[in-house]
């Protein structure tokens, strides 16, 4: 089976290590992906796995866009696909114009991917529209459905970002190396308990809640501290500073530590007893709580989530009502003391691309039943 990805581009960042995760996953399982995009930085690690790039600016603005559909309808043609799967919501726009102007007997199957919590407008057509419209999450699925369902043809599917199993992989234990280094760097944390919040901050953001709960939580567990990892939008450190003035406010002086952006996340979660995926209700991937959860640490998020949506079917005991500190700090101290046994199931790319490719040949199988017909 021939499929072709089209993203907009693949720079760096959550979104461009999400495209490239799933692409070599579907090479891996012998999809046969070719990917179209803009290009990026990304593209050559593309390369190295013999994956096939067709460069095409479909990260322009909706003007010049809208030039490339003619462009795009022959490059289609050409590749004689069976799916083409397209992300973003411009891209969108621009491939079901050109699909919808192919032949129907001949055209592949298409599938939009939709991963955010867009306003309804006139650009949604190429979302919506095409046969087949996978969401990455429930709560998106019930906006579109809220939102744009006079335009859906057939029900959404649901098929949430995943993880990479080989970087997630909890059998390969954390260094000894990396314990002493962290300890030498913040020796306050030796023989300590850590819950470790994870996300960006921002004075309006949900890092006030997990501070409160804290401040509750120390006063039963002297060995409890709070491990804040992430950084303020746009590197701004006034945020930080006030953040960093409510938590000495709430007692905590000494009990909070902010680390900053880090890229050992796997090891934090491997480490820490407890961590707060807290974001905020149109947050698309949970892939923080997936994260924590495949390196066995317990979990508290948000119902309201992506990240709730995983604890539901992975640890419903970590699921709270938003903005309730004392929740928080309830089910963080029971969690504590229960220990129970984390797993997580149906998140990992292998999984997530298998039931993606699954669609792939419904949708293919679909079309050829009625072409036969």
């Amino acid at each position: 089976m021939r499929i072709v990805q089209i993203w907009p581009e693949l720079e760096p960042g959550d979104r461009g290590k999400a495209a490239l995760d799933f692409i070599q996953e579907l090479a891996r399982q012998d999809a046969k992906p070719i990917v179209i995009s803009a290009g990026g930085a990304l593209v050559a690690r593309l390369e190295l796995h013999d994956v096939q790039h067709i460069p095409l600016p479909l990260n322009k603005k909706p003007f010049w866009a809208m030039a490339l559909v003619r462009r795009l309808r022959s490059v289609l043609q050409n590749l004689n696909a069976d799916v083409v799967h397209v992300h973003g919501r411009l891209t969108a726009q621009v491939v079901w114009r050109a699909w919808d102007g192919m032949d129907v007997n001949t055209r592949p199957s298409l599938v939009t991917h939709v991963d955010g919590y867009y306003s309804p407008s006139r650009r949604d057509v190429g979302l919506v529209s095409g046969p087949c419209v996978i969401a990455s999450s429930d709560g998106i699925a019930s906006h579109l459905k809220a939102h744009l369902g006079e335009k859906l043809v057939n029900p959404t599917h649901i098929v949430h970002w995943g993880i990479s199993s080989r970087e997630f992989d909890r059998s390969k234990p954390v260094s000894g190396q990396w314990h002493l280094r962290f300890l030498n760097s913040y020796p306050q944390l030796e023989g300590k308990n850590w819950w470790l919040y994870s996300g960006p901050l921002s004075e309006k953001g949900e890092l006030k809640v997990f501070l409160h709960a804290l401040a509750r939580a120390v006063t039963s567990r002297e060995d409890l501290l709070g491990l804040v990892v992430g950084a303020s939008k746009g590197g701004d450190l006034h945020h930080i500073r006030k953040l960093e003035q409510l938590a000495q406010e709430l007692g905590l002086e000494g009990k909070v530590l902010f680390l900053g952006e880090r890229k050992d996340l796997r090891e934090l979660y491997a480490s820490s007893q407890l961590t707060f995926s807290l974001a905020n209700p149109g947050e698309p991937s949970g892939q923080s709580a997936m994260q924590a959860l495949a390196m066995g640490c317990s979990v508290v998020a948000y119902k309201d989530t992506c990240a709730g949506e995983v604890l539901e079917g992975c640890f419903p005991k970590g699921v709270v009502e938003r903005g309730d500190s004392q929740a928080l700090c309830d089910v963080g101290l029971a969690l504590m003391e229960r220990r129970d046994k984390v797993e997580l199931n149906g998140f990992f790319h292998e999984e997530i691309v298998k039931k993606t490719i699954n669609i792939y040949r419904d949708l293919v199988g679909s079309s050829s039943q009625a072409e036969a017909d």
